[in-house]
């Protein structure tokens, strides 16, 4: 089959849809209604500024820029962007991340932030959001069936700039799932849709896209084991005893001592992907 016969947003959708199978775990954002695992993430994600000021510095804001922030979660970057920014409006659909996102706010003494509480697909521009801005981002918040239409959306929301972050290969917490799923569920685990189908989605739609590449360590933090098993209970469907006694094995022996508590780390790629909205209309 030749390149511009494939319906490159059809793949991203059934790799999609094969990943969501596995995980079980419905849409992207229930395992973030909980306040308690929302504030968690947001300590975890200040634990390391240089990557937040990196990303921030990175884009073209100014004292009067307007910055749409799509699936912002606790407000990682939507917070510091509103004291760069004349405003900022974060899409967060997460009952918890959205809450979170307003405490840290409020704590930030930031005042110049609307948290739109939809999924972006949910989302209509013409009610829910305040004319176009200046820089729309997605930061690995792409956990979206119909990615063509997403792109789309943003698109129209945007004056100038749209700034999207997905991953390249297996992430660290994926690799964990390769290795327990077959264990774990008497199956493989099959991944979603990474940065290669999000490219030959925007070529395929005449967007030619600046894309850079960012290879780095993640790193997640626990006191102790006990808690390792419980935060990431939900997030491998363990469901019984047994269950749990293999992950907890598992993340015994691969969880490393740093300090007073233990590290689960992983080098992975990642890539940032931006365009000028002329490139999509």
């Amino acid at each position: 089959m030749a390149y511009n016969e494939i319906d490159w947003n059809a793949v991203w959708k059934e790799l999609y849809d094969e990943n969501m199978c596995c995980r079980g775990s419905g849409e992207c954002a229930s395992i973030w209604e909980s306040q308690g695992k929302a504030r968690s993430f947001l300590k975890q994600s200040r634990e390391n500024p240089h990557r937040i000021r990196h990303v921030i510095e990175a884009l073209p804001i100014e004292r009067g820029s307007r910055v749409l922030d799509i699936g912002a979660g606790p407000g990682t970057l939507a917070v510091p962007l509103a004291g760069v920014a004349a405003h900022v409006t974060a899409v967060e659909p997460a009952t918890g991340m959205a809450e979170v996102m307003a405490e840290y706010a409020a704590e930030s003494g930031v005042s110049n932030l609307t948290i739109v509480r939809k999924r972006w697909e949910d989302v209509d521009p013409a009610v829910d959001l305040e004319g176009r801005y200046d820089v729309v981002i997605a930061s690995y918040s792409l956990g979206m069936p119909d990615i063509q239409a997403a792109i789309e959306k943003m698109c129209e929301a945007s004056s100038r700039w749209v700034y999207v972050f997905w991953f390249a290969g297996a992430t660290a917490w994926e690799q964990a799932m390769v290795d327990l799923w077959p264990k774990l569920h008497g199956r493989g685990f099959r991944f979603g849709p990474k940065a290669d189908v999000l490219f030959n989605v925007l070529y395929s739609k005449g967007i030619y896209p600046n894309v850079e590449t960012i290879r780095g360590e993640h790193v997640r933090r626990f006191v102790d084991l006990d808690v390792a098993v419980d935060e990431f209970r939900e997030q491998y469907r363990i469901t019984s005893p047994a269950q749990e006694e293999v992950l907890r094995e598992y993340f015994s022996g691969v969880l490393s001592t740093n300090g007073d508590g233990l590290v689960h780390s992983g080098m992975m790629t990642r890539m940032k992907l931006w365009w000028e909205v002329d490139g999509c209309r």
